[in-house]
């Protein structure tokens, strides 16, 4: 960093940016303080109260109040549930539009700190009372993880993240996106974690030198489902034949088969299946699906449009709730076949040799690997859900 006193980016210049604050103006020109709201909001989450939450954070109740009354009223939606007193006392709890403007609060800070030290080019080292390796209770320490749709549907990645926090007060927050397209946020440093279930894309991420450490952690299974009428004759096959015949099945009855066609961890098995199935004398109908964000949406599609799909057992299970339509033609009965094993792992991306993050965020990110993989983490990805005696969603991975 330059020394000339007529450079703008002096020492007080990053004073000033380590002090920057965020504010939100509502329509009647009031000014909110969005740190001190998201940090109420965090601090009510955990705690399960605004008393306690303004207590931990020193406020009194009546402006901890004020601020999200006016907050609501800036936004035009609730952010809290209320409970009211009795002999068991009152509490609160965040609200689904509350949660989701917290989660894109913090990605939206982190970018924004990412993007302004890029511009200061100032080391991590050089910023002005910043301690490399914070305190686990420090209020805006936390890690965005880059994860694919399977773990955030079932609610399991919430759950997760929840005890984490409570166990260390560290905050871990996820986006959302395919396998592929967590990879290429990695790549270019937008998370510190990332959960895929890609094992080929994972691998060349790896040989690539893209990543720094990679550990398998849960595995669910991948199926083959249609419809009840099944124009294919898919349910005049064995499952002991192997999912290739099956595919080559399709390809020569001409049944319509829907492809993520997304880069995700599913589009790259269907090709995988695919390109090693070899030459039939018709090639297959394949149908490249555009805009569907999980093996959710596919499943409906396949029920509109008569077709076949590759899911895996876990969207099966969470779509299957509410519709009966469609029938599973390989998966069900083959729990021993490893070819439709669907593994998922995280990983942790490889970071510059300089960091621009104020924070040791990859030491951070290997602690919560490590606690993912141990007995605390295992505990709670082969009991989720703990409801009414369901199965759990996925399997911990044994090696």
């Amino acid at each position: 960093m330059s020394t000339n006193p007529k450079d703008p980016f002096t020492k007080n210049s990053i004073e000033s940016f380590n002090q920057f604050h965020l504010y939100l103006q509502g329509k009647n020109k009031k000014q909110l303080s969005t740190d001190k709201l998201f940090l109420l909001l965090e601090k009510i989450e955990k705690e399960g109260s605004i008393s306690k939450a303004a207590a931990d954070l020193k406020l009194s109740y009546r402006y901890a109040w004020g601020l999200i009354q006016d907050a609501e009223k800036a936004f035009s939606m609730t952010l809290l549930h209320k409970k009211v007193g009795g002999s068991l006392g009152g509490g609160a709890s965040l609200t689904k539009h509350a949660s989701e403007m917290l989660r894109y609060y913090h990605i939206f800070r982190d970018t924004v700190q990412d993007q302004l030290h890029l511009l200061l080019d100032i080391p991590a080292k050089a910023l002005k009372n910043e301690p490399v390796s914070p305190s686990p209770s420090h209020p805006f320490q936390f890690l965005l993880l880059a994860s694919t749709m399977e773990p955030i549907a079932t609610g399991l990645l919430d759950r997760l993240e929840k005890q984490y926090y409570q166990q260390t007060g560290v905050l871990v927050r996820h986006v959302g996106v395919g396998s592929g397209k967590a990879m290429e946020i990695g790549k270019k440093g937008g998370a510190d974690l990332l959960l895929v279930h890609s094992p080929s894309l994972e691998k060349r991420f790896m040989q690539e030198g893209w990543g720094a450490y990679r550990k398998t952690i849960m595995t669910n299974q991948y199926l083959l489902v249609g419809p009840t009428s099944d124009p294919a004759g898919l349910g005049n096959l064995k499952e002991t034949a192997g999912i290739h015949v099956f595919f080559r099945q399709l390809a020569l009855t001409q049944a319509p088969f829907l492809s993520r066609n997304d880069g995700s961890g599913t589009h790259a098995k269907e090709k995988e299946i695919w390109e090693s199935r070899g030459s039939f004398p018709k090639e297959p109908v394949i149908i490249p699906l555009t805009g569907v964000s999980d093996n959710i949406e596919v499943l409906s599609l396949a029920i509109k449009k008569s077709a076949y799909a590759l899911t895996d057992s876990t969207s099966y299970r969470l779509w299957k709730h509410g519709n009966q339509s469609l029938t599973v033609f390989f998966g069900a009965n083959s729990p021993d076949d490893t070819t439709l094993a669907n593994p998922f792992s995280i990983i942790v991306p490889r970071r510059k040799e300089i960091s621009t993050d104020p924070y040791d965020s990859y030491k951070a990110a290997m602690d919560f690997v490590r606690w993912l993989a141990d007995a605390e983490g295992k505990k709670i990805i082969e009991n989720f859900p703990e409801e009414n005696g369901e199965a759990p969603y996925f399997d911990v991975y044994c090696t």
